[in-house]
């Protein structure tokens, strides 16, 4: 009889160690946990998970999520280091599973994983690594396509590596060509649009928040339709006073409508600074805001990001901000002084730095009037925009670089205040004077003019102008505005093909 009880024993052992997936209520509340920032009640949720499930594989995935964040969101070389070691660790322990396994899970956990590298892996600029990370991450998933059609995470990261992969700057889509991957943004944000609504009643729904994030990052980056951007908001504003995510999303989609305002409100609440996990980008968010509506106590907000933040990120741009500031109250050495440590501290990898070192590295203190048209215009204060510039003729400014940008601003604030034509004509002028310039303001209008006749549908003035944008290289913002108009090209190709 103990030889039987030994045996049953052993056996009951084996199979609740045995690997599966089971994404059970308590790896629910962990996966929240973690979305929220709060690693420690997510750690404790995890232990519990693995302690009570030893054989559950789905531990292995929310344990990575929570290096992940931490490395993607500090950029601190040790949690990257960290993360790097753990998620191969992690990779290595699913694939002894490969041969036993038939959940849905095993396939989107491996490429879930993957794709949590390639990011981190281009923060730190390991672009090759992570290109091969995106590559094997996409072949999972369309594998697991095949295999399990119904399983609807497969959406969430096959929407994902769509819109990242027609993401990919023109120069290298050769490379996404040759590994056989095909996507553009367009596509990829449909997809996950639809996912979200479809998750709302599902056993996913928890997903829907890191879907928002996503999308509002889509939209911010590459569409600017007010009808999208809008809708968006509206689903994450039920989120936003319990999350420091979808805080942090909704006031930057309020920044991009212009609701500069509306956006400070949900940056200045102190509950937006209270996570788990410091979450230091929200004191460049919050100074930005301040900067806009030309609160110069926004220096104090600058000063406090760049203290806290241990990445490299933004860093220059806080400087160059720090000395728009002092010129913007007649302290031109203030400006020289700051601009001095935006040359030499931070690194220039991202287009809000790379316009910083630029202006550092000309050491010429800008046209005050501009810039503070400029801030206004960025917040959506247009009128004021609009008066800071009211009796200044073209010709009044003397540098040609100045020259550009007061025809391109007022063509912003005439399309904002409904003067279509007004703007149309500015934005062609400025292409007209500036397309053979390193400036953005050109690229910038071709591409905004791009986005008019779209809306107005007429496809083929819009697609002329989208290709004008990518046709002029060398410019300000280059990567990220020739993003912008290969999007709206794919746009164009949907609309003409709908299926």
């Amino acid at each position: 009889m103990r030889f039987l009880i030994i045996i049953f024993s052993f056996i009951l052992l084996s199979k609740s160690s045995s690997a599966y997936y089971e994404f059970d209520a308590n790896l629910k509340s962990a996966y929240s946990s973690i979305i929220s920032f709060d690693f420690e009640k997510s750690k404790t949720l995890l232990l519990k998970e693995k302690t009570e499930k030893p054989g559950n594989d789905l531990v292995i995935l929310y344990s990575n999520y929570v290096d992940f964040l931490k490395a993607f969101i500090s950029e601190e070389e040790k949690y990257f280091d960290e993360f790097k070691k753990k998620s191969n660790e992690n990779l290595k322990l699913l694939d002894k599973r490969e041969e036993n396994i038939t959940s849905p899970f095993h396939h989107y956990a491996k490429a879930e994983i993957l794709i949590q590298q390639a990011l981190v892996k281009v923060k730190f600029r390991e672009y090759v690594s992570a290109a091969t990370d995106i590559r094997k991450a996409y072949r999972l998933i369309e594998k697991n396509k095949l295999a399990y059609p119904e399983f609807l995470l497969n959406n969430k990261l096959s929407g994902f590596l769509t819109a990242v992969i027609g993401a990919v700057p023109r120069e290298y889509h050769w490379l996404v060509e040759i590994a056989g991957m095909e996507g553009s943004v367009p596509d990829g944000t449909t997809e996950l649009k639809t996912l979200f609504k479809t998750l709302e009643k599902s056993e996913f729904s928890c997903y829907r928040e890191e879907l928002l994030f996503y999308l509002s990052e889509l939209y911010i980056t590459f569409n600017s339709n007010e009808a999208d951007l809008l809708e968006c908001m509206i689903y994450m504003r039920p989120y936003a006073a319990g999350s420091a995510l979808m805080r942090y999303s909704t006031s930057a989609i309020l920044m991009k409508m212009g609701r500069n305002d509306e956006a400070y409100d949900f940056l200045k609440d102190p509950a937006a600074y209270n996570t788990g996990f410091p979450f230091d980008f929200m004191y460049y968010k919050l100074a930005l805001c301040k900067l806009r509506k030309l609160d110069f106590s926004a220096s104090k907000d600058f000063e406090e990001f760049i203290n806290r933040f241990k990445g490299q990120n933004f860093i220059k741009s806080s400087y160059q901000k720090l000395a728009w500031i002092e010129s913007l109250q007649n302290n031109p050495q203030g400006y020289y002084t700051y601009m001095t440590k935006c040359r030499s501290l931070g690194t220039a990898f991202i287009d809000e730095d790379k316009d910083a070192q630029s202006e550092a590295a000309a050491i010429d203190i800008g046209n005050k009037l501009l810039l503070r048209a400029r801030l206004l215009f960025d917040g959506g204060y247009y009128d004021k925009a609009q008066l800071e510039l009211a009796g200044m003729p073209v010709d009044s400014f003397p540098k040609y670089k100045d020259q550009l940008e007061v025809t391109y601003r007022l063509a912003r604030i005439y399309q904002k205040t409904g003067q279509e034509e007004k703007a149309i004509d500015l934005y062609q002028k400025t292409i007209d004077n500036g397309a053979s310039a390193t400036f953005y303001f050109a690229a910038n209008s071709a591409l905004l003019l791009g986005m008019i006749y779209e809306d107005k549908n007429d496809l083929d003035k819009s697609e002329s102008f989208y290709k004008k944008c990518l046709s002029m290289e060398r410019h300000q913002y280059q990567n990220s505005i020739d993003q912008k108009a290969q999007a709206g090209l794919d746009r164009i190709k949907i609309l003409r093909n709908p299926e």
